[in-house]
């Protein structure tokens, strides 16, 4: 039996498929940039949910437009700004989603694996997000939930 978790967070996660590192011979290096910058973050979430699974990826990462109310579920010291403001949030599935707990919360060794993982800032993103996931109650800045 498999079990589906939901990911949120503030970092522009957005699946684009540019795995190439080498610059590519085009006119819009820009653009091939923050493609790959994106891919990169999402591999990176990837790469720490599969320090202790091995998640198939049910839904890939759609963008968000922030409402008052997803705030809660990110740092407290996050709030609207003047601009229109983005989370990502995508679905993945594990065979065992117990492989997550830490004795304290469901999720909790999640939580611990993802906190201080350096991400790559994107455009489309808080202006005051840090430059790594951060799982405090000040910051966090990505969020599991089991559906």
């Amino acid at each position: 039996m498999s079990h589906r978790i939901c990911c949120y967070t503030l970092f522009n996660i957005t699946h684009t498929g540019v795995l190439n590192r080498s610059r590519p011979n085009e006119d819009n290096v820009s653009e091939w940039l923050r493609k790959r910058n994106t891919q990169c973050n999402f591999d990176t979430v990837l790469q720490a949910i599969s320090l202790r699974s091995q998640p198939e990826v049910v839904k890939v990462p759609i963008r968000i437009e922030m409402q008052e109310a997803d705030f809660v579920k990110f740092g407290f010291l996050y709030s609207k700004e003047d601009k229109i403001s983005y989370y990502w949030k995508f679905e993945f599935e594990v065979q065992h989603a117990s492989v997550f707990e830490n004795g304290i919360i469901p999720l909790g060794a999640l939580y611990n694996d993802c906190n201080g993982i350096p991400m790559i800032l994107c455009e489309d993103q808080l202006t005051m997000l840090s430059n790594f996931l951060d799982t405090s109650s000040e910051l966090k800045n990505i969020h599991f939930e089991v559906t």
